[in-house]
């Protein structure tokens, strides 16, 4: 199915793969909500470029830790645009500038474990749930979740943020079973994407690490995942699925 003409919201539209999501979707006929918290000259440039393609998108600043400022968003947006039919639950947060060596119990404080669930998992959540009414009143909702192979299977088990992004793919399967059958939920659960602020800061032997670790012997595409993302949105018939995309690091 086609989404021109369609209203999307892009949690975290501004980074690297949320400002990719962000221009396939314009590129489709989606007038884009380029969403952010921190950072509005990173939105508006964003917004600026896909303006440039002939594309229509706007910029959003709201908290998504922050079930009102989840609510204003949502409420702004459907007042502007008339409606909601697709939200992408991409914002998430990796270190969130914290030093936490994998593995290190005691510097993985109780307030960055509450930072982490309350951006990765709580806010997805609150997000959907203040959109579903719309949603569901699109006749065609669709609500695309990112994760992370970090929360696959044992290897980078260490990581600080695997549980709450692990966590995602269950609370994908929970919306897709509350929403059906007006809304479609699915999940991407990317490896590690190059030109990204998540791997903005890696050193050359860990992206080389993944790389040894992918069948592929690459890192992960961000157009790879933005396409992704893209046929949750246009198919009608896929709901509660999480695709993997790292390369063949993990098989299942």
């Amino acid at each position: 199915m086609e989404i021109s003409g369609s209203v999307a919201l892009v949690s975290g539209g501004s980074g690297g793969l949320g400002s990719e999501i962000c221009r396939l979707l314009a590129r489709n006929g989606s007038r884009v909500v380029v969403g952010y918290r921190n950072g509005s000259d990173r939105a508006e440039a964003v917004c600026a470029s896909i303006k440039s393609q002939g594309g229509k998108a706007y910029v959003e600043r709201f908290d998504l830790t922050d079930p009102s400022s989840v609510h204003t968003c949502i409420d702004k947006i459907v007042r502007e645009f008339g409606g909601l039919d697709i939200l992408v639950n991409n914002a998430g947060m990796a270190s969130g500038g914290y030093n936490v060596p994998n593995g290190d119990l005691d510097a993985f404080t109780p307030e960055i474990w509450t930072e982490m669930l309350k951006v990765n998992l709580s806010g997805p959540y609150y997000l959907t749930r203040a959109a579903a009414p719309h949603l569901r009143a699109s006749n065609w909702g669709r609500v695309v979740n990112l994760s992370s192979t970090i929360g696959h299977g044992d290897w980078g088990a260490a990581a600080a943020y695997a549980p709450s992004k692990a966590a995602v793919v269950p609370l994908t399967r929970f919306l897709s079973a509350a929403l059906a059958p007006e809304i479609t939920v699915n999940c991407v659960s990317p490896g590690l994407m190059e030109g990204t602020q998540m791997s903005g800061g890696a050193p050359d032997e860990y992206v080389a690490k993944w790389r040894d670790r992918s069948l592929l012997g690459t890192t992960t595409s961000i157009d790879d995942v933005a396409q992704q993302v893209l046929l949750f949105c246009k198919s009608p018939t896929i709901t509660g699925q999480t695709v993997v995309i790292d390369g063949g690091i993990h098989l299942n």
